[in-house]
C-alpha cells in the first residue's frame, strides 16, 4: 500500500521533470572580454567571445557572430578561432553614432541569442558610459534541475 501511494508522486515528478532534463544538454553561454564602451563610429571594437557548453566546457568548431542593430541598420561580424579552446575573436565596427543593441549568436544554438545592454556609440568625449551586463546564458535555470533531482532522490529513498 505504501509503495502504491508513493508511485503517483514519483510518476508525476518524472513526467514534469523529463522535459527540463531533456533540454539540459542543449545550451551554451557566451561571454565577452569587453564592452563597446568608448568606441566611436568607424573604430574597431576587438572583442574575444568565450563559448562554453553548459557554461563549463569550451566549445570548439562553432562559428559565433556579433550582431549589432540600430533602427533599420543591422550588421553581423563573424568571429574567428583564436587557438585557445572556446575563444573566438571578432572585429566589430559601428558605422554611425547612436544607440546600438548588440548580441552574440554562439554558433551552437543560434535560436537563443545572447543579448547585452544597449550602448551609446558616439564622440568619445560625449558618449555616456555603458553599463556592462552579465551575459544571457540562454539556458534553463540550474536551480530547477537541482530541485527536480532532489525531489526524485527523496521519492526513491522513500520507496526503498
Amino acid at each position: 500500500m505504501r509503495r502504491s501511494l508513493l508511485l503517483f508522486p514519483l510518476v508525476l515528478l518524472i513526467a514534469l521533470g523529463a522535459p527540463a532534463l531533456a533540454g539540459a544538454g542543449g545550451f551554451a553561454t557566451a561571454g565577452l572580454s569587453s564592452t563597446p564602451e568608448g568606441v566611436v563610429p568607424g573604430q574597431p571594437w576587438n572583442v574575444d567571445i568565450t563559448v562554453l557548453q553548459h557554461g563549463r566546457t569550451p566549445l570548439e568548431g562553432v562559428s559565433p557572430r556579433v550582431v549589432i542593430n540600430s533602427g533599420d541598420t543591422r550588421r553581423e561580424f563573424a568571429a574567428e578561432a583564436t587557438g585557445e579552446p572556446g575563444v573566438y575573436r571578432a572585429e566589430v565596427v559601428f558605422p554611425s553614432a547612436g544607440r546600438w543593441d548588440y548580441q552574440v549568436l554562439d554558433g551552437f544554438i543560434d535560436e537563443s541569442p545572447h543579448s547585452f545592454p544597449a550602448v551609446e556609440i558616439g564622440d568619445a568625449a560625449a558618449a555616456p558610459a555603458a553599463r556592462p551586463g552579465a551575459p544571457d546564458d540562454g539556458g534553463i535555470a540550474s536551480g530547477w534541475l537541482w530541485g527536480a533531482g532532489a525531489a526524485l532522490a527523496l521519492a526513491l529513498a522513500l520507496l526503498a
